[in-house]
């Protein structure tokens, strides 16, 4: 049942990172297993990852560009309060952004699945977070040590 879904990860985008692309398909074949999902739902269930995955990493570089213009407007010789209070707004908003990501594509599956898949998955949330952040500091811990396989950052 859940063959088709293993492929859905195999297909990568343009630009994206394998280990990125393997971490997002382990979390719908956990997710798909432990709902006990059809392959039409696990397809969904992929998507709306996917979706949240790119709203991240969008977000992300958000971010990234945000804190290049802080450091460049704190190395100003007189830096501009009215400009750094505009630049912060925008960091909190981005951060307040990135803390919702996880509960807005919560509420995109609550679309996709059944009631009973709905409590099944708030109560196995917590288990697939620590799940991947062991593999995640498992593969950094990996690629630190200069032992690691996977495709550096």
């Amino acid at each position: 049942m859940l063959l088709g879904v293993a492929a859905v990860g195999v297909a990568q985008k343009p630009g994206e990172r394998p280990w990125r692309d393997r971490a997002r398909t382990f979390v719908v074949l956990r997710i798909a297993d432990a709902l006990k999902l059809s392959d039409k739902e696990a397809l969904q269930v992929s998507e709306v990852i996917r979706q949240a995955d790119e709203r991240r990493g969008e977000l992300l570089k958000q971010r990234q560009t945000l804190e290049e213009q802080l450091r460049t407007a704190l190395a100003s010789k007189t830096p501009d309060d009215a400009e750094l209070a505009k630049l912060v707004a925008q960091g909190n908003d981005i951060d307040q952004r990135l803390a919702l990501v996880p509960e807005t594509s919560f509420h995109d599956l609550q679309k996709i699945l059944t009631v009973q898949q709905q409590a099944k998955l708030l109560l196995f949330r917590r288990e697939l977070q620590g799940e991947v952040r062991r593999a995640m500091q498992s593969r950094g811990m990996r690629h630190r040590g200069g032992r690691s396989t996977a495709t550096p950052r």
